[in-house]
């Protein structure tokens, strides 16, 4: 029976026939397929619980970059494969290498910033540094984010202006709405004005911003910390939900100006004044 198996697939030299060499390149292509599809499901298992917890288009775009990296695993697989197969049949493949090579410098001189901006991308999605709607600041640049492509991120200032930014240049990412944010205010007050009077008032005032659904941690007045040529700063700070922290910034404010002003202590206006940001 092996011998017969011998006669079909071999020469009498020992050698790979015709048929034998096909029969190979069937076999190595059915390794291949079984290595694309190992890898799709690794790459399914490892994201099927991160699915549920995303917002639908974050979900999506994750299935994106998901479905790039499959695809480029496949072409390397099956390039891999093909290259293989010319082997069995005794086709030189040095050549094509060769080609190949020299394309590969040419494309590293003509599209090195494309192929870095595609791959920076693809890992700012896996790694979820920021989502749609999220204050970043990025490469020189502060806004909400607006788009998430492969090779750019669009986010907009606060002044309206669009900022498209390549992904290979965002190197340090600045996320105001990630985890606890926090509220601080600083409340200038005259040197002539009572220091301890206003730290004594503060905290009961802005007990008001405690009652903000906004608020994770009560606002805590941490005392004089700092001195200028007009007057003495005391410091507030509270603990707030992401994207919230600049409105209740505003409202410790306000509810900071109108106690001491009621109270007779002299608040430097033009710094307390209530920041429109």
């Amino acid at each position: 029976m092996f011998d017969k198996i011998k006669l079909r697939f071999l020469t009498e030299a020992g050698t790979l026939n015709t048929l034998g060499k096909i029969a190979l390149v069937l076999l190595y292509f059915v390794i291949a397929l079984i290595i694309v599809k190992i890898i799709s499901f690794i790459i399914g298992r490892l994201a099927k619980k991160k699915y549920s917890k995303l917002r639908t288009i974050d979900a999506q775009r994750l299935k994106t970059v998901l479905s790039v990296l499959k695809s480029f695993a496949t072409i390397i697989i099956m390039f891999t494969w093909f290259l293989s197969a010319l082997r069995i049949f005794g086709v030189n493949t040095s050549a094509i290498i060769t080609t190949a090579g020299i394309g590969g410098i040419a494309i590293s001189f003509g599209a090195k910033s494309l192929v870095e901006d595609i791959i920076s991308g693809i890992f700012l999605m896996l790694e979820d540094s920021f989502v749609l709607g999220d204050d970043i600041t990025v490469a020189g640049k502060t806004g909400t984010v607006e788009k998430i492509g492969l090779r750019t991120t669009t986010i907009r200032d606060y002044t309206g202006e669009l900022h498209v930014i390549p992904n290979g240049e965002i190197r340090v990412v600045t996320n105001r709405n990630k985890n606890v944010q926090r509220a601080l205010i600083t409340v200038p007050i005259a040197y002539d004005a009572d220091a301890q009077m206003a730290i004594d008032i503060l905290p009961k005032a802005l007990k008001k911003v405690d009652e903000d659904h906004a608020v994770i941690e009560g606002v805590n007045v941490w005392g004089i910390t700092d001195f200028n040529s007009n007057g003495i700063i005391i410091s507030c700070a509270a603990k707030t939900i992401p994207g919230e922290q600049w409105r209740v910034e505003r409202l410790m404010r306000q509810v900071a100006l109108e106690e001491l002003s009621r109270n007779n202590v002299r608040v430097l206006d033009k710094t307390i004044a209530i920041n429109n940001k």
